[in-house]
């Protein structure tokens, strides 16, 4: 008897303790008192009490169905939001990936480029160098040949003058050894010289003036015909001296020909091998100069795209993050739902007399 009087205080004092944790729960909450008053009203009427629990546990489960209905579909947007986040955390890293190789890849060609515009410049000043050798071998080998022509001149008016002087001297020998002049009339010749141009510059020339003034004071024909030989030996030296000049200055014009020749055809093999090897070059810098502008180009599209995948990444996570924010609120607020509907139930089964009671004082003192 004891025992069941013990177990009896033990299950009411137990029973007692869940009610008011339940009633305390229930008035916490705004959807708990609407729940009160919700039983309120049905106690107030003549509706029967299965009525109520009948309406409680529908509306449990519907709270239930909801909450399945919004877990499947948290599970589902979960699931497409790691497939977008892991989608688009690949193509991040393959763009990331792609840009660091380019950058390398334009780090090792920018050398390249610079040392090939490098040698492009210097083989362009090469040429120009060549350009100005074979500019001033012409005009040095110009000079040459204006000296040579004016040379040439000089000797062919030489020559023309002494074959004028050896006629009229030779004519005047034989007119003298004739009788029909004396050797006193041989300073005549003296005019002749100065007649003829250029004699004045040319070697023997005051040799034969002096012999000219012995020739016009000797009295002695045999002393006169023997300066007269001299002189005739002297215009014979004189007239090969001059042959002698124009066969060397020829050999020597040949000679600046043949050389200027040969140096303008080794320059123009020089050039034109640079030529070839500047085009060669050029053609190497603009293949890596367009391959660097390429490259360049996308780098930069690839970085774009790799800050536009990494903004979509972000967005969609915040997305994915407030859409799970929202459906943990909610969960929660549903789980809460159902552990009040259980109290609420538990409440009108078990303790219907006493929350009736609670339910009317309250209602008295409001």
């Amino acid at each position: 008897m004891k025992l069941l009087l013990f177990v009896l205080f033990v299950y009411t004092y137990a029973t007692s303790a869940q009610y008011r944790q339940a009633m305390e729960d229930l008035n916490d909450d705004n959807f708990g008192q609407t729940l009160l008053e919700t039983i309120q009203m049905h106690i107030q009427s003549d509706e029967p009490v299965g009525n109520l629990i009948n309406m409680l546990q529908n509306l449990q489960s519907q709270v239930e169905k909801v909450q399945n209905k919004a877990d499947e579909q948290h599970k589902r947007i979960t699931t497409n939001c790691n497939i977008n986040l892991d989608q688009l955390n690949d193509q991040i890293n393959n763009y990331k990936i792609k840009s660091v190789t380019l950058k390398s890849y334009i780090d090792n060609l920018n050398p390249n480029v610079k040392q090939s515009v490098q040698t492009v410049e210097r083989k362009q000043k090469e040429i120009d160098d060549y350009k100005q050798e074979l500019k001033q071998a012409e005009e040095k080998r110009d000079k040459e040949h204006n000296t040579y022509t004016i040379i040439l001149d000089n000797l062919e008016q030489a020559l023309f003058g002494f074959h004028q002087i050896k006629l009229a001297f030779n004519q005047f020998i034989d007119s003298v050894q004739k009788g029909q002049r004396k050797f006193e009339s041989f300073v005549e010749m003296k005019s002749i010289l100065k007649q003829v141009k250029h004699t004045y510059k040319l070697e023997g020339y005051k040799h034969i003036v002096q012999l000219l003034q012995s020739l016009s004071k000797q009295t002695s024909e045999e002393e006169a015909l023997k300066l007269a030989i001299q002189l005739s030996a002297i215009l014979k030296q004189i007239e090969s001296y001059i042959q002698t000049e124009r066969i060397r200055e020829d050999q020597a014009e040949l000679s600046r020909q043949t050389a200027y020749s040969d140096y303008r055809s080794q320059i123009a093999d020089l050039f034109n091998e640079a030529s070839k090897s500047l085009t060669e070059m050029t053609g190497i810098l603009d293949s890596q100069s367009n391959e660097l502008k390429q490259s360049e180009n996308e780098k930069k599209e690839a970085d774009v795209r790799l800050q536009n995948k990494m903004k979509e990444f972000d967005n969609i996570q915040a997305e994915c993050s407030i859409l799970d924010q929202e459906y943990q609120q909610q969960n929660r607020q549903r789980n809460q739902q159902s552990k009040l509907l259980d109290q609420a139930i538990l409440l009108t089964t078990t303790s219907l007399g006493q929350l009736k009671s609670d339910l009317l004082k309250h209602a008295e003192v409001y």
